[in-house]
């Protein structure tokens, strides 16, 4: 840890000296005059490494230095410390820029260590306190949904369910919203593994009226339970993304029919949907379709 240390010290340093005495002609909110000496250089470094990280291809030279705005030399400078640190690395063919080993070594340990329910949490306090119902954070284990996390509705009525508690997949909205965003292979199997109890008249009890709504579910990017598990409950739920798009969670709401019909549930729905984007962004985490697009 002490090496670390050291380590972050020296780089800080080195950045102070590749500075030039003026200021770069753009400011682009980074830029903080009254700032402590080194903190500014470390800043338009900082700057330099996510213009890196952020091109969806390795970067030239002349593009980083028209993006950042900052001089020729002090780019050089910047970009020779980052190298040094290995924070960014230099093709050999053309001299472009990307990513460097110990910056994704860096972003391998912060993945590992963020934890889904922790992500959550503020989200889904949000999202009961607004809706005033019961919230609950998903996962898939093997054949069956596994809650994670509750907040428990404000009303008397409430829900039977409890952090801990295993779930079918089939015909709730949080387990058929990760089941939907699956790799086709892995629906294919966990679908063909799964026992399709008839719970009420509207559960979808065969493999292909599960398949084909996994696939309505997957493009709308939410899923409803309409009393598919039990008769006069209601529920929606969203997927919550890591850094690879796959899917690692749900965020679910559900309600008493009695007090959230479907009107209210669609209008509902997308404060979950909004909610499972909050939690994917605290999960360092992304969306297929954000992926699919860059």
């Amino acid at each position: 840890m002490m090496d670390n240390v050291g380590n972050f010290h020296k780089t800080v340093k080195a950045m102070t000296h590749a500075t030039d005495a003026k200021p770069p002609r753009a400011t682009r909110g980074w830029k903080d005059p009254g700032a402590p000496q080194g903190t500014a250089a470390f800043a338009k470094a900082m700057h330099v490494l996510d213009l890196v990280a952020a091109a969806p291809l390795p970067v030239r030279f002349t593009d980083l230095q028209k993006t950042s705005g900052l001089p020729r030399a002090t780019l050089h400078r910047l970009l020779a410390a980052l190298l040094d640190k290995e924070m960014v690395a230099v093709s050999p063919v053309d001299g472009s820029y990307q990513p460097g080993p110990h910056l994704l070594e860096l972003a391998g340990r912060t993945w590992e260590r963020m934890d889904l329910r922790a992500a959550a949490a503020r989200a889904i306090e949000q999202l009961s306190q607004t809706t005033q119902e019961t919230i609950h954070v998903a996962t898939l284990s093997g054949d069956s949904v596994v809650y994670i996390d509750k907040v428990e509705c404000a009303y008397p009525l409430r829900l039977h369910s409890a952090i801990g508690k295993r779930g079918p997949v089939h015909c709730t909205a949080v387990g058929k919203v990760m089941a939907a965003f699956l790799d086709a292979d892995d629906q294919r199997a966990l679908v063909g593994a799964l026992v399709l109890t008839r719970h009420t008249e509207t559960t979808l009890n065969t493999p292909t009226r599960l398949t084909a709504a996994l696939a309505s579910i997957r493009a709308a990017g939410i899923a409803f339970d309409l009393e598919e598990h039990a008769i006069g409950i209601h529920c929606a739920a969203a997927p919550v993304f890591d850094f690879r798009a796959r899917c690692v969670g749900g965020i679910s709401l559900t309600a008493p029919k009695v007090r959230v019909d479907q009107r209210t549930l669609k209008k509902y729905a997308e404060l979950v949907r909004d909610a499972a984007a909050d939690a994917t962004r605290r999960l360092g985490g992304r969306s297929p379709t954000a992926v699919a697009t860059r």
